[in-house]
C-alpha cells in the first residue's frame, strides 16, 4: 500500500513538474516571442550537419533498405560468426546507396550543365538583339509621344545626377559592404560545404545503427507509457513514417519524371532552352500547389524574349503537363500519402512559408498532416469514449447532439492509406 502510495506521489510530482516548465516556458515564449525564435533558429544552425544527415539517411533508407532485405539472409547463411552477415550486408547496401545516388548527381549535372550552359550562352549573345529592340520601340514611341519625352528626358536628368552623387559619395562604403558580402557569402559556402561532409558522415552512421536507434525508441516507449498508449504512439510513429516516406521520396520521384517530360516536351515542340526550363519547371515541381506556377513564370518570360508565339505554346504546354501530373502521374506515385484536402495544402504551404521560408515550402504539407492525423486521432478516440457516432458524413444534417445515430459500432474511415506493415530488421527471423 506504502509502494501504491509512493508511486502516486511520485507521478503527481512529475506531473507538477512538468506544468510548472510548461508555463514557465509559455511565459518566456510569449514576452519575448522574436527572441524565442532566434534561439530556435540558433540551435537549428548548430544541429544543421546532424539535420543534414539526417535528411540524406532518410533519402537514402528505402535503397539502402532494398539491398539489405535481398542481402541479408544470402550472407546470413554463409556467417561463420553470429552477427557478421548482417553487418556486411548493411555495410554493403550503404556503399552501394551512397555510389548510386553520386553517380544520379553525376549523371545529371554532366547531361544538365553542358545544355545549361548553352542556353546561358544563347541568352547573352541575344542580350544586344533584345536591348537594340527595346531600344527601337522607346525611341518610336518616345517620338509620337512628346509629351511623354519631355518627362522620360527628366527621369533620365534625374537618374544621372543620382549616379554622379552616388559615384562621389557612396560608392566607397558600397564597395567596401560589397567586399564584406562576399566574404561572408565565400565563409557560408565553405560552411555550408562542410556541413554537408559531417552530414553525409552522420547519415552512414545513422543507416549502419537505425535498427539499434528504432529499438531503443520503442524501448523508452515501452518502458514509459501503458500498454494501450505505447501501442497508440508506436502507430503514430508507423504513421509519421509512412506519410514522410509517401510525400517526400514521392514527390521527388514525380518531379524528375515531370522534369523528364517537359525536357522531350520542348525537344518535340522545337522550344527554345530546353535544359533549363526542364530544371526549372522540375525543380519547383517538388513545392506543392504553388510549385508549377512558380516555375512556369519565369520559364514563360525567358521564351517570350525569344518568340512571343512559342511562350504561348509553352504556357499550353505546360498546362497540358501539370493535368497529366495533378491527375494521371502523381496519385499513381503519391497515393493518398497526405490525405488532406486543397484547402488544408493551401493553409499549410501559406503558414509553413510565412514561418520557416522555403523548407517550410516543401515540408508544410507532410508536417501538417500529421498535426491533422493526430487531432483527427484524438476527436475520434473522444468520440467513441462518449458512445457517438465517428463518420463525418453523420454531422451533415443535425440539429443537437440527439440526433446522431449510436456509435458503439461505428469507425471512422481512415482518410490515410493503411500503414504499410513495418518491415522486420534484416537480423529477424520470419515469423511461421
Amino acid at each position: 500500500m506504502k509502494e501504491r502510495r509512493d508511486s502516486t506521489c511520485f507521478k503527481w510530482g512529475v506531473t507538477a513538474l512538468a506544468v510548472i516548465f510548461i508555463s514557465i516556458l509559455l511565459v518566456v515564449v510569449f514576452t519575448d516571442l522574436p527572441g524565442f525564435f532566434k534561439l530556435v533558429t540558433s540551435i537549428l544552425n548548430i544541429l544543421s550537419p546532424l539535420i543534414s544527415g539526417a535528411v540524406i539517411a532518410f533519402l537514402l533508407n528505402p535503397l539502402v533498405r532494398l539491398v539489405d532485405r535481398r542481402l541479408a539472409p544470402k550472407l546470413t547463411k554463409r556467417e561463420k560468426k553470429p552477427g557478421a552477415g548482417k553487418k556486411l550486408s548493411r555495410a554493403v547496401s550503404i556503399v552501394f546507396a551512397l555510389i548510386f545516388a553520386a553517380l544520379v548527381i553525376y549523371a545529371f549535372f554532366s547531361i544538365l550543365l553542358p545544355q545549361l550552359g548553352e542556353s546561358i550562352q544563347g541568352i547573352v549573345d541575344s542580350a544586344p538583339k533584345y536591348f537594340t529592340s527595346i531600344e527601337e520601340w522607346a525611341t518610336n514611341l518616345l517620338a509620337d509621344n512628346p509629351d511623354l519625352q519631355y518627362y522620360a528626358d527628366m527621369a533620365i536628368g534625374k537618374i544621372q545626377e543620382y549616379l554622379n552623387e552616388w559615384i562621389s559619395t557612396s560608392l566607397p562604403n558600397d564597395v567596401q559592404n560589397v567586399l564584406t558580402t562576399v566574404f561572408t557569402s565565400a565563409f557560408s559556402v565553405v560552411k555550408s560545404l562542410a556541413n554537408i561532409v559531417i552530414g553525409i558522415f552522420a547519415s552512414i552512421y545513422i543507416l549502419a545503427s537505425k535498427d539499434k536507434f528504432q529499438a531503443q525508441g520503442k524501448k523508452i516507449v515501452v518502458a514509459l507509457f501503458k500498454p494501450a498508449r505505447a501501442d497508440h504512439i508506436l502507430h503514430v510513429g508507423r504513421e509519421i513514417n509512412r506519410v514522410f516516406n509517401g510525400f517526400v521520396i514521392g514527390k521527388i520521384m514525380d518531379s524528375a519524371i515531370i522534369g523528364v517530360l517537359c525536357y522531350l516536351g520542348m525537344l518535340i515542340l522545337k522550344l527554345p532552352y530546353p535544359a533549363l526550363v526542364a530544371t526549372v519547371v522540375g525543380v519547383t515541381n517538388v513545392i506543392p500547389f504553388f510549385g508549377p506556377i512558380i516555375g512556369a513564370v519565369p520559364s514563360a518570360l525567358l521564351i517570350l524574349l525569344v518568340n512571343p508565339l512559342q511562350a504561348f505554346y509553352f504556357v499550353i504546354f505546360v498546362i497540358v503537363l501539370q493535368q497529366v501530373d495533378g491527375n494521371v502521374i502523381g496519385p499513381r506515385i503519391l497515393g493518398n500519402s497526405v490525405g488532406i484536402s486543397g484547402f488544408w495544402v493551401l493553409i499549410s504551404i501559406t503558414v509553413a512559408t510565412s514561418l520557416f521560408g522555403f523548407a517550410g515550402m516543401i515540408l508544410g504539407v507532410p508536417v501538417f498532416a500529421v498535426i491533422y492525423m493526430l487531432v483527427s486521432d484524438a476527436v475520434n478516440a473522444t468520440l467513441k469514449r462518449k458512445n457517438r457516432s465517428t463518420v463525418t458524413n453523420d454531422y451533415y444534417a443535425i440539429r443537437a447532439v440527439e440526433d446522431l445515430p449510436d456509435g458503439s459500432a461505428e469507425s471512422e474511415p481512415q482518410a490515410e492509406a493503411p500503414a504499410a506493415e513495418e518491415e522486420p530488421a534484416a537480423d529477424e527471423p520470419a515469423k511461421k
